[in-house]
């Protein structure tokens, strides 16, 4: 263990001391009760987006098979919007907004790069920083005039107060052997921390992180697919990976292939201050190098200290990110908006499509009518009654889907109602 990790370890065991949670299990046991009850709650809110779910992964994308579009990007397509409506409670709060994904394995960093980010003091941090695989919770950063904190438990938006929050930790395990990932799905922090222009444009999300290829645990994998299904619903991603761990892993490019290759990737480096500079270069070059080998685009790759707040090899990676994410946010379409974007070229592509079966389908007729001999005859009329059947299929599907793009907008509707 190096000095840092040292200093590290004295800090959070220092402020677990002095939890009242962690301390006192009255208290403890007191904030089990407040959050328990509400993840058991299922309101018709939560029906309504798990139908919505459903009609977009699975109902939507069957319709269009008969089209012969590129059903696999269209899929992924559909699939993050079902992801980010999920987040139904919070589409009002990320409306409008980029939202900033944290991935990387457990201790790359993920909420000490954060809470570099915000405008805050050396003694205070707005996120914990010694979460564990088994009790981590997806995290969301957004700007506000006050600090206030929810944690999202079933349909119900807990309040909680500082101290609670950071409990939310691999300590609180420890002492009472409950991890709270079971049954919060989210916090959500309010802060004034978020300052300037990343306030009113850009979310962050702090996911869970995992452990190396020689723990997969069920706890640990639990997590991966966790960060998995949070990550593939943001608009824009930093990978934060421990430079001590030397140049991108294995792991992390698997991780990759589950992210939508058009979400915008920014590698990051951090505590980069325990290395030299010249180690830190060695370790970006030869990680961009893996990177265009495996074909993966990404805006960069650099190192980083979250404990000094700066980028390293003079590079300004980590800044223009976030200013691209932050303008970008202008250009964000909601989620109506979005999904209307999706849809209406099918629409235009099944009256396409039924046009033209219905003409093949006359012309055919046409031909068999004019038909002089009995081979000639007995192959246009096989083709004719293709081209009915295939033109039955097509009104099938298109009835369908008219049906499921309806049954959207009015999902849509009553979800903007709770």
């Amino acid at each position: 263990m190096g000095l840092w990790d040292e200093v590290e370890e004295a800090e959070a065991s220092e402020e677990e001391a002095g939890n009242p949670y962690l301390t006192d299990a009255a208290r403890g046991l007191a904030l089990i009760a407040q959050l328990l009850p509400q993840s058991k709650q299922y309101t018709e809110a939560d029906r309504t987006a798990h139908h919505l779910d459903t009609l977009l992964d699975t109902r939507l994308i069957a319709t269009v098979r008969s089209l012969g579009l590129k059903t696999l990007e269209l899929s992924r397509q559909l699939e993050k919007a079902s992801d980010q409506i999920m987040e139904y409670k919070k589409m009002r709060l990320l409306s409008g907004k980029t939202v900033i994904g944290l991935g990387g394995q457990f201790s790359a960093g993920k909420s000490s790069f954060i809470n570099s980010r915000l405008e805050t003091c050396a003694q205070e941090i707005v996120l914990p920083e010694d979460q564990n695989p088994t009790t981590s919770i997806p995290t969301y950063i957004v700007g506000g005039t006050t600090e206030e904190i929810y944690a999202y438990c079933g349909s119900a938006a807990v309040p909680l107060d500082k101290d609670a929050m950071q409990a939310l930790t691999h300590a609180f395990y420890q002492a009472y052997g409950i991890g709270f990932s079971r049954f919060v799905g989210n916090i959500v922090i309010h802060t004034p921390a978020l300052g300037g222009e990343l306030a009113q444009k850009v979310v962050f999300l702090d996911t869970p992180g995992y452990n190396k290829a020689d723990t997969d645990t069920h706890e640990t994998l639990k997590d991966e697919y966790l960060a998995a299904q949070q990550l593939k619903a943001v608009d824009y991603l930093i990978w934060l990976v421990d430079i001590s761990n030397g140049i991108v892993q294995e792991r992390d490019l698997e991780f990759f292939q589950k992210v939508p290759p058009d979400t915008p990737l920014l590698i990051v480096f951090n505590k980069a201050d325990k290395k030299r500079e010249e180690d830190c270069r060695n370790i970006v070059e030869e990680s961009r190098r893996i990177l265009a080998q495996r074909g993966r685009n990404v805006f960069g790759v650099t190192a980083y200290s979250s404990r000094d707040g700066r980028e390293f090899l003079g590079q300004t990676m980590v800044r223009d990110f976030l200013l691209q994410a932050a303008r970008s946010a202008a250009q964000k379409k909601d989620m109506e908006a979005y999904l209307d974007h999706l849809i209406l070229p099918i629409r235009q592509s099944f009256d396409a499509a039924m046009k033209g079966a219905k003409d093949r389908q006359y012309s055919l007729g046409d031909d068999l009518f004019h038909a002089k001999d009995i081979l000639a005859t007995k192959s246009l009329a096989f083709l004719y009654n293709r081209a009915i059947q295939h033109r039955r299929r097509l009104a099938e599907d298109r009835g369908k889907f008219h049906w499921i793009s309806k049954e959207i907008c009015k999902d849509m509707r009553d979800l903007r109602k709770h």
